[in-house]
């Protein structure tokens, strides 16, 4: 970060050299001053901050065995101590746990932070005692909202915490791409998904848990509370009662719906597979026809009304998946390479299996099928545990803000720097380096 001094050695006269010398005391120091005023060194291992912060929180007082997380009370609870996080959500941060676990003791510097530019689709931004603030972004139109989505998710998990200002500061960049870059030597990033080999990528939620315009889906608890309805039955302002669909009563049929541009290799052969088979609902969407779509596009919680989801990546991981695991219905798909933070708690076989895994090209789909319809006790089994395990506890808006400062103090304790919020400019006077949440929202 400090200037490089020039070199005086083929300069003709002590006179230049006072001129040289002099300009760089001048421009060089104050250069170095602003690179300085960014940061401050930590000046002890960062896990032992990490559990300083976490030593001071209040918490609940939670005698042995008197909390358990329970989905009715509990699941729109974005204020949840440490303490309730981890007894709810036990398998949650996985993915976060393991990014610190991979710096092998070394830590994040500034310049590393640095290497990384901000560039489209991109934020960066700091939490100082607790508070959000917008350094940079470099909008890119088709993913303006979900920049947006995503710092209102954060925002949202900071505020709901009653000792938000005992977090650690934290200086970071993230990307609205579907994926992040993660070329050798580039500095750390979050991401919405990552795969085994993104070794310089940090997990975070996806924009969805805030809501997802573009492919008219709604809130995410808005969406959770008809999906719900679905499968639950809801009781409307007037008193009257619907009751839920019963697993048994859904269609007996794989719906998919999308389109074939996002995974062309994958897709198509789900395609190809479920071809001209009567328990098959399999459909692709031509999001440029607006035609197509208004035919062909099924409502997200309808697909809860089919007794099997099938579930593709995209580009890296699928938006969808997540949804899907909310119905009490049958997720089926191909082995993920893409990991987002709940994967951590899929399982595909033995008696707690909520979810049907078949092969990367579904060439075994068609004898899966048949049998969990010849064996509706065992599909209506995975069903319920996906309910329990996800829409009832690891897909719910208080694990998501659970995860979020999670995330904030795992990378926290692998920074070799806390970030100065304001810094003094080339004219002297003391700024801010980065735009309150509150007033950037309003201003983009």
């Amino acid at each position: 970060m400090l200037a490089q001094r020039p070199s005086f050695r083929f300069l003709a006269t002590g006179a230049l050299v006072s001129i040289f010398t002099l300009t760089f005391l001048i421009f060089g120091t104050r250069s170095s001053r602003d690179a300085a005023t960014r940061y401050i060194l930590k000046t002890a291992r960062p896990e032992s901050i990490s559990q300083a912060h976490c030593t001071q929180e209040t918490y609940a007082t939670l005698p042995n065995g008197s909390w358990n997380f329970v989905a009715q009370r509990d699941a729109l609870n974005h204020g949840l101590s440490n303490e309730q996080c981890q007894l709810a959500f036990p398998k949650l941060f996985a993915e976060v746990d393991k990014s610190v676990s991979l710096k092998g003791g070394a830590r994040i510097t500034y310049k590393d932070l640095n290497s990384r530019e901000v560039e489209d689709g991109m934020v960066r931004a700091i939490i100082d005692q607790g508070q959000l603030y917008i350094v940079e972004f470099a909008p890119m139109p088709v993913t303006a909202s979900r920049a947006r989505a995503t710092l209102n998710s954060l925002h949202r998990a900071l505020m709901a915490y009653p000792d938000r200002h005992l977090l650690p500061n934290i200086e970071f960049i993230f990307t609205t791409e579907d994926f992040a870059n993660d070329p050798t030597g580039r500095g750390p990033i979050w991401a919405y998904s990552k795969r085994e080999e993104d070794t310089s990528v940090w997990l975070m939620p996806d924009f969805g848990y805030w809501a997802w315009p573009e492919v008219q889906i709604g809130p995410y608890h808005e969406v959770r509370r008809r999906i719900a309805a679905i499968d639950d039955g809801e009781t409307t302002a007037d008193g009257s009662t619907t009751p839920g669909l019963r697993f048994q009563d859904k269609k007996k049929q794989l719906v998919w719906r999308g389109s074939l541009a996002t995974n062309p290799g994958v897709r198509s052969k789900l395609l190809k597979s479920a071809q001209s088979r009567s328990w098959a609902s399999v459909r692709v969407i031509d999001w440029d026809d607006e035609n197509d779509i208004r035919f062909n596009l099924l409502p997200i919680e309808d697909h809860c009304r089919y007794m099997f989801l099938a579930h593709t990546e995209g580009r890296s991981f699928s938006g969808r998946g997540k949804y899907l695991l909310n119905c009490r219905s049958v997720m089926i798909s191909h082995p993920l390479i893409w990991r987002e933070a709940h994967h951590a708690a899929l399982i595909a076989s033995g008696p707690n299996a909520n979810y049907v895994e078949v092969e990367q090209d579904f060439a075994d789909l068609p004898r899966k099928v048949d049998f969990l319809i010849d064996n509706p006790q065992v599909a209506e089994r995975i069903a319920e545990n996906s309910v329990r395990t996800f829409r009832d506890r690891y897909l719910t808006p208080a694990a998501e803000s659970c995860y979020w400062r999670h995330l904030v103090r795992q990378y926290a304790s692998v920074l070799d720097f806390e970030p100065v919020l304001f810094a003094t400019g080339r004219d002297g006077k003391l700024t801010s380096r980065g735009t309150p949440f509150e007033t950037w929202l309003l201003m983009n």
